[in-house]
């Protein structure tokens, strides 16, 4: 038995533009190196998805990852001023979802409808065009936007919001609002819920605390604020943060604050929360003790919010947390019919943490301000900083990198082993958890001399040599693989795996593997895709091999077990059936969906693919000690 290895540089024999990989093939050398990804969906529905998730963002960010935000309107603005000067980030805008409960009378009900039936496309569309993108990120992060969850990549969603309250008149259907809106968080990986677990002290009240959720992924991981503690003066007296979606009620709950704002004794600051609109339609407001600003950010933003004494703002629940963090108090004023807001004001009020005023009856600042003077502040069991490490330590559990070993045995493969082996190279995933072992058996042609140059020129690949058969040439692979293997594929040396496929596998496994999965196998799809016959075909392999719990060119199999049960040398054909067999006395089959494995079809193309199903399903049948020692016929 030999063994080859090296660790020199490769031109790159495709040419073009490299790979997203952990060896990205560009210029005139290998580069090995892997930075992490990830995708954050945020919702535009008022700034506060925007602000809580920013925390999140920055804390990546610290971590060496690669962010691709997603957003829209004011939200993207906002995260946009806020993230300005970082490299690493990049900004995508996609459309989100209408306002609901806008309106009033009869036409809230008829917008509910339709904005209901617009949301569920619009979060269809946004699945769909994620599926196309989810492999390029090590997780995806969604702060209020449902469609944005994969196969490819852990999932996970930030709400506070698991029970809805419907308007007055359709208060009976809470039930099933809340198991509909269940059903789709389940899609998730994990859903992240920031507040605390407890009836006595939370914030969000039955909108986080629900029965349903014992069918869900969740985690109570507190408050999150992306406001910094600073140590500046409480200078200013009353700060609004006028922040919202609401736009047609905006303009006029704005003009009556300021007309009574200027009543009040002391320093007032307002901050619309428009990224695109001006503070000069507010001119004739301002003074000496008035400052408006149609937006802050950055270094503004956390300075204001440091220096306020009493804040008045929506009831929105990131505000909450924000108030919370800080220790400040405040008046809490819901935007009518927006019910979330209106409950959790008058939950909020009624355990006198906050003053709860309603738009509608008619407020009054100066009486509001002397109530909250009496109010009682919320002591949080731990804040942001907690409430972070909780997120990533969630977020690392379903992202643990298995490292993996892949097994290619090469018999006459000089026409297939260079492209086969560039495409294990091109694999998206750390390069110090996974391996590539080529294990070269009695091959007449220039199988060993490519896949030794590869080799050599790559310092990724390990080469090595068995004697004649599958079989051995499969036990040689496992006999030399690294001690911290966890996962073995091995897969022919025709059959290609796209880029994305051990992130898919790795990710599949974090939600599927625990110890009882012992042996399993992929979809396989033929390398030549375009004929309508070959995808029947393999349709219906695919189908038959999940039913019959066996395998085509590639089979997976958790290591221990392997280098247990191993191959049996007398097999030259239908070893994998006798390997699966063995395997599952320790453990389950298991059948990974995958776009991400292609095999080529000239074994078909040879004899027929009628011809070639019914030749292994005879051999299948045959008993063992007759497939014994039986010369296989290899089709190159």
């Amino acid at each position: 038995m030999k063994y080859y290895s090296s660790t020199t540089t490769i031109e790159n024999p495709l040419g073009g533009k490299a790979p997203p990989s952990s060896v990205a093939l560009f210029g005139s050398k290998t580069e090995i190196g892997y930075r992490p990804r990830a995708l954050f969906a945020v919702s535009s529905l008022g700034l506060g998805h925007a602000t809580r998730t920013l925390v999140v963002i920055r804390e990546y960010l610290r971590r060496d990852y690669e962010i691709t935000v997603i957003s829209a309107g004011n939200a993207l603005a906002f995260l946009r001023l806020e993230l300005e000067g970082e490299d690493s980030v990049e900004f995508r805008e996609m459309t989100d979802y209408p306002p609901l409960e806008r309106g009033t009378g009869w036409r809230l009900y008829w917008y509910l409808f339709v904005d209901l039936l617009h949301t569920w496309r619009l979060i269809r569309n946004e699945h769909h065009e994620v599926q196309a993108i989810a492999g390029n990120y090590d997780f995806i992060f969604s702060d209020g936007r449902y469609g944005f969850h994969s196969l490819c990549a852990p999932s996970f969603i930030l709400s506070h919001q698991i029970a809805f309250v419907p308007p007055n008149g359709l208060r009976e259907t809470a039930w099933l609002t809340e198991n509909v809106n269940v059903a789709a968080l389940r899609k998730f990986d994990m859903l992240f819920i920031p507040d605390y677990f407890g009836p006595s002290l939370n914030l969000a009240g039955h909108l986080a605390h629900s029965p349903a959720l014992h069918r869900c992924p969740h985690r109570y991981i507190g408050i999150l604020s992306s406001y910094r503690h600073l140590d500046l003066e409480q200078d200013i007296d009353f700060l609004f943060v006028i922040s919202g979606y609401l736009l047609e009620h905006k303009e006029s709950f704005v003009r009556d604050l300021l007309e009574q704002a200027g009543s009040l004794t002391g320093i007032k600051v307002f901050v619309l929360g428009n990224a695109g609109g001006e503070e000069s339609a507010y001119g004739r407001y301002i003074r000496d003790d008035l400052q408006i600003y149609s937006v802050a950010s950055g270094n503004l933003r956390q300075e204001l919010f440091n220096r306020a004494k009493v804040i008045i703002s929506r009831a929105g629940y990131t505000t909450v947390m924000d108030l919370v963090e800080h220790g400040k108090r405040a008046l809490l004023i819901p935007t009518p019919n927006q019910t979330e807001q209106e409950y959790l004001a008058s939950y909020l009020g009624s355990q006198n943490y906050y003053v709860s005023r309603t738009q509608q009856t008619g407020l009054n600042l100066g009486l509001a301000m002397k109530a909250c003077e009496q109010t009682r502040l919320f002591e949080p069991p731990w804040k942001t900083d907690e409430s972070l490490r909780r997120i990533t330590e969630g977020i690392e559990e379903l992202m643990h990198r298995h490292f993996i070993s892949i097994i290619v045995p090469a018999h006459n493969e000089e026409a297939e082993i260079k492209a086969t082996l560039l495409c294990l190279l091109a694999q998206r995933y750390p390069s110090d958890r996974f391996e590539i072992v080529v294990v070269e058996n009695g091959s007449s042609d220039a199988t060993m001399n490519i896949a030794t140059r590869v080799a050599h020129e790559t310092g990724r690949i390990r080469v090595m040599q068995s004697e004649l058969g599958v079989s051995r040439a499969k036990n040689a692979g496992l006999a030399n693989l690294a001690a911290e293997s966890e996962w073995v594929i091995f897969c022919d040396a025709d059959t290609k795996l796209g880029q994305h496929f051990l992130q898919h596998l790795n990710t599949w496994l974090n939600r599927h593997g625990d110890d009882s999965l012992s042996v399993g196998t992929t979809s396989v799809r033929p390398e030549s895709g375009n004929s309508c016959y070959a995808r029947a075909w393999f349709a219906v392999y695919n189908y038959i091999h999940r039913l019959t719990r066996s395998s085509f060119s590639i089979q997976i199999a958790r290591t221990q077990i392997a280098r247990g049960v191993r191959f049996r040398e007398d097999l030259n054909f239908a070893e994998d059936l006798m390997f699966i067999q063995e395997c599952r006395r320790y453990g389950r089959f298991f059948f990974v969906p995958t776009d991400q494995v292609s095999t080529a079809t000239r074994r078909f193309d040879s004899c027929g693919y009628l011809r070639q199903s019914l030749r292994w399903m005879y051999e299948a049948l045959l008993p063992l000690r007759f497939k014994a020692n039986r010369k296989y016929d290899v089709i190159r």
